[in-house]
């Protein structure tokens, strides 16, 4: 019978407690630094250059890293929107102006990825899970020929991608072309979109399908 071997573990040398609030005092010391110097690099470095490639981007801007942009893509970002981590958006050149639109307070979690041949537009308040994918392309014709032959997509084949207002989208979802995600919807972690979800309904599954609808917000009346 053959022994299974366990990989070495270090154990943390342990610290004597006369010793502790120094080690506390080093340990906030580089947090404080670290802290300081990330802030440095996204307010003069990182924001500066990310704000140069966009088309317009609105007050309150916030990112952590500077986001990878392939293409021509056209970048309209709205006002107190943040970027948290590393963020992709590529194109490609079936159309001269394809435009990615981001609406006011937009939150996109780390290694968000956006194909963008068209438009892929996330209205107002649209929160994105970490490893989300959005793509308004198959990325290839559906013919296997055309594929074979590297041809790109025909320009019928690219459908625009449209988050409206308020939408969540879970950790690791995809959002595929020509989708419509309505207003206030949840898509729930993991889950691939192909059709469209109506205004405040919870979906989830591969593909994604309705699981609930929750009632919309009665409007005040009038006096």
């Amino acid at each position: 019978m053959s022994s299974i071997r366990h990989a070495p573990t270090t154990r943390c040398w342990r610290l004597p407690r006369l010793f502790a609030p120094i080690f506390r005092s080093v340990y906030h010391l580089h947090h404080a630094v670290a802290t300081t110097l990330r802030w440095i690099y996204r307010a003069f470095y990182a924001g500066p250059l990310f704000r140069g490639r966009c088309n317009s981007v609105g007050a309150g801007f916030d990112l952590t890293k500077i986001p990878d942009i392939n293409g021509h893509c056209h970048l309209m970002i709205g006002n107190n929107v943040q970027f948290r981590g590393h963020v992709g958006v590529g194109s490609g050149r079936v159309f001269d102006q394809p435009q990615f639109v981001v609406g006011d307070g937009v939150e996109l979690g780390h290694d968000a990825v956006f194909t963008v041949n068209r438009e892929v537009r996330l209205d107002n308040g649209v929160r994105v899970g970490a490893g989300s994918r959005f793509l308004d392309t198959d990325g290839h014709p559906r013919d296997a020929a055309l594929r074979a032959a590297n041809v790109p997509p025909p320009r019928e084949e690219i459908k625009p991608v449209h988050v409206c207002a308020n939408v969540a989208i879970g950790r690791g979802s995809f959002v595929l072309k020509g989708v419509t995600i309505g207003e206030a919807a949840t898509v729930g972690v993991g889950s691939v979109v192909v059709a469209d979800i109506p205004p405040y309904a919870v979906a989830a599954g591969n593909p994604a399908r309705i699981l609930s609808r929750r009632a919309q917000p009665k409007e005040p009346s009038q006096p």
